[in-house]
């Protein structure tokens, strides 16, 4: 169990109505490539928790983009990458090529069709997602990120580990509140606060992946650092308070050892 919540701290993302160039940010004005997205016809740079860009697995979906070229040369984009992200690790990639090339000060309309095959058994729920387009060199000439509601399976790996990490923190606690009750936990405090802690993290990562499941929260780093360094750090100080053997036990614990000391010498 404690594995497992270990792994939870390593595991310490119309447009036919598509947004003109002027429209854009200003960092993307400023930039070599400034483009415009949208996933059958949601556009990426409206997206948030509350509206998310959603992607079916079962369905073939079409990724639209408009670009321009904001140099005196020409620009080719040879790939388009999206990535979703959860806790630093990628549960969403997708790449395709395009080998668009855009003449200088130029504007190009291309449109991907994209196929998220596999990613129903993946992930399940909101991801923060961010799109590149990248160049022959493999260099980045623009990114955008958004939000994504994966409507994924109950057997995804996201459902499966948020359902796994729920358990062995749901018996991770009441093992901690028997040993309470027995007034058997380590006399040292902070191996005490490290085995509360451990919980806290467990609770941490299962309270932030339930909550992307439920579609009320992204787990951006915004969100389930907080959300796990706060019941981590909670939990530790209640275990370095919490008390430990009773003074009894620590004394029939030394006699024990002095006993074994003695018969060890007479030996």
């Amino acid at each position: 169990m404690r594995g497992v919540l270990l792994v939870g701290v390593l595991a310490i993302v119309g447009f036919g109505t598509l947004a003109p160039a002027s429209a854009l940010s200003d960092h993307q004005q400023r930039s070599g490539v400034s483009f415009a997205a949208a996933l059958d016809g949601q556009r990426l740079d409206l997206s948030s928790s509350g509206d998310p860009i959603v992607l079916d697995p079962d369905r073939v979906s079409t990724l639209a983009l408009v670009m321009r070229n904001n140099t005196d040369q020409p620009l080719t984009v040879r790939q388009v990458q999206l990535r979703g992200k959860a806790f630093g690790l990628t549960l969403l990639a997708y790449d395709v090529t395009i080998n668009a090339k855009i003449a200088p000060g130029e504007r190009t309309k291309v449109d991907v069709p994209v196929e998220f095959v596999d990613l129903g058994q993946q992930a399940d729920g909101l991801l923060p997602a961010t799109i590149r387009l990248i160049d022959p060199d493999r260099n980045q000439l623009a990114s955008r990120d958004f939000t994504v509601d994966v409507r994924g399976s109950a057997t995804s790996l996201m459902a499966v580990f948020t359902l796994v990490v729920a358990i062995a923190t749901g018996a991770s606690i009441v093992v901690i509140w028997i040993a309470v009750g027995r007034r058997r936990l380590p006399r040292n405090r902070w191996r005490r606060g490290l085995r509360f802690g451990l919980v806290g993290v467990g609770v941490g990562v299962t309270l932030t992946l339930f909550l992307a499941l439920l579609l009320l929260v992204t787990p951006t780093g915004s969100v389930w650092i907080p959300l796990l360094l706060v019941p981590t750090i909670g939990a530790f100080l209640l275990g370095w308070f919490s008390p430990g053997p009773l003074g009894d036990d620590e004394d029939e614990t030394e006699v024990e050892d002095w006993m074994r000391e003695t018969v060890s010498d007479s030996a």
